[in-house]
């Protein structure tokens, strides 16, 4: 307990790891067949949770009430500048029209083929609540919620993102690894997709405060992918670089602007003082 109290942010990134990989390994190696056990892929969904629930038990433990106000305060607040709000919820349709405007997809978005393959009820369930509402709630408020403000405080927003990056990233390894059509290759679009996801998170918390826009955010973006990727391929990479091509264009801006770096309320909490 005294190690978590000394080390807020660390423990925090460890205890994601722990929460989510408890679940995480027993399904990669069910889907592996290393045992004879089978897990679903369902379980995905209670394993995102892990980085929420490692937020609370680490501002738990360092009795930081006040940490935990603000994040649920923040995981309600809904009452943004309407542009950032419209920012957070359509910029994802965005991306997906420009990638299929730029593969000649658009077309195929409303077939006949598309809309039997989505709107199964396996394949809905994966969607809407696995990879947009389950992922979304699930880890915003550890990984931006708990985590960004401190390293935002301390190295302001490209840094901050920077640093979250490889920990967010390596998070996702068993539920990767777990589906072994994806490859090396996919890995490192993945690893992409998910730096350039680590800007736009900052850019909008920044600009908004919000976890809840981050929630929304996150569950439309993974939505709007997976319906680029069910349209074509080339539909799924050329998504990937709009995004990635818009994160390019916010660490330029941060480049020219300097943020500065900000206080979060209650910016005497422990997990504040120290990493």
């Amino acid at each position: 307990m005294r190690l978590i109290s000394r080390h807020p942010l660390l423990s925090f990134f460890v205890l994601s790891y722990l929460f989510s990989w408890l679940i995480g390994i027993p399904q990669l190696l069910s889907a592996r067949g290393i045992v004879g056990l089978h897990i679903p892929e369902a379980v995905e969904a209670l394993a995102a949770f892990g980085p929420f629930a490692a937020a609370i038990a680490v501002l738990l433990v360092c009795g930081d009430r006040r940490g935990i106000d603000n994040l649920f305060d923040s995981l309600r607040a809904w009452r943004v500048s309407s542009r950032w709000f419209t920012f957070a919820c359509v910029s994802p349709f965005a991306v997906m029209f420009v990638a299929l405007a730029l593969t000649d997809g658009t077309e195929a978005l409303f077939s006949e083929h598309l809309a039997a393959e989505l709107l199964t009820g396996s394949a809905l369930f994966e969607l809407l609540i696995v990879s947009g509402l389950a992922q979304g709630l699930g880890e915003e408020p550890g990984w931006r919620g708990f985590a960004l403000p401190v390293l935002r405080k301390r190295f302001g927003p490209l840094l901050a993102s920077l640093v979250i990056f490889p920990v967010w990233l390596c998070w996702h390894l068993p539920f990767f690894l777990a589906r072994p059509e994806f490859q090396l290759g996919a890995w490192i679009g993945f690893s992409m997709g998910i730096l350039a996801a680590a800007v736009w998170c900052t850019f909008i918390y920044d600009a908004t405060r919000s976890v809840l826009m981050l929630v929304l955010w996150h569950a439309l973006i993974n939505i709007t992918r997976a319906v680029a990727l069910a349209v074509s391929m080339e539909a799924f990479l050329a998504f990937g670089q709009v995004v990635f091509t818009v994160a390019a264009i916010i660490v330029i801006y941060w480049l020219i602007t300097r943020p500065p770096t900000y206080n979060e309320p209650g910016g005497d909490n422990p997990r504040q003082q120290t990493l």
